[in-house]
């Protein structure tokens, strides 16, 4: 079963890269790894635009990205994204290749932003100050008032939408139960989709 969901996995990359006129050929300085497996559904360089339930890396605090490899390396980290698709490859992983994974990534320069909604404005005021009166905290207070991070509160700047959004849904629901989700779950019970939509649409525009 193991290799059933490799093999599917890396199915899924190769399509992916296929259909997407901006996915990166794999550059020479990068880590083997990166070149040989994670460059196909997040480029080279972590700034595929085409993909939005695909995480941008590019500018990631390392630290995150080393944490997280390592929760879907030992399966803490559930949603149904990581168990099909990114259980099988981090299984494989040593920890020098998540590291060097890691410190690649983060050194990438951040993607150019995405353009501004009109709910964009709502996702702000959310972000900087939070709703005092749903027990729901400024996001900026973790994230970093430009969300870019900080140690293992990861890099939120410039992120798909599709892709927060889908995690905040998963905060909400307990189906992500890995590191950080005993803050974050509580926040996301507290958030209607019209206003997580709104969060993930202003933090794609950073």
């Amino acid at each position: 079963m193991k290799y059933l969901f490799s093999s599917l996995a890396c199915l899924l990359g190769l399509c992916l890269t296929a259909v997407s006129a901006q996915a990166q050929q794999p550059g020479k300085s990068a880590p083997e790894i990166v070149r040989t497996t994670c460059y196909m559904c997040h480029s080279t360089h972590g700034n595929n635009p085409d993909l939005g339930f695909i995480p941008r890396l590019a500018a990631q605090s390392s630290a995150y990205i080393e944490d997280q490899l390592k929760a879907f390396r030992d399966g803490s980290r559930a949603d149904p994204p990581a168990t099909m698709y990114m259980w099988p490859i981090a299984q494989g992983l040593s920890d020098n290749q998540i590291k060097q994974v890691a410190v690649w990534f983060s050194s990438q320069p951040p993607a150019e932003p995405f353009p501004a909604s009109s709910a964009a404005k709502e996702g702000r005021e959310i972000f900087l100050h939070g709703i005092l009166k749903e027990d729901v905290p400024a996001c900026a207070s973790c994230h970093g008032p430009k969300a870019d991070g900080n140690g293992i509160f990861p890099r939120l700047a410039g992120q798909n939408t599709q892709y927060l959004l889908a995690q905040l849904r998963y905060f909400r629901s307990g189906v992500r139960n890995d590191k950080g989700a005993d803050i974050m779950k509580p926040i996301a019970q507290h958030l209607t989709d019209d206003q997580m939509s709104a969060v993930a649409d202003y933090l794609s525009t950073l």
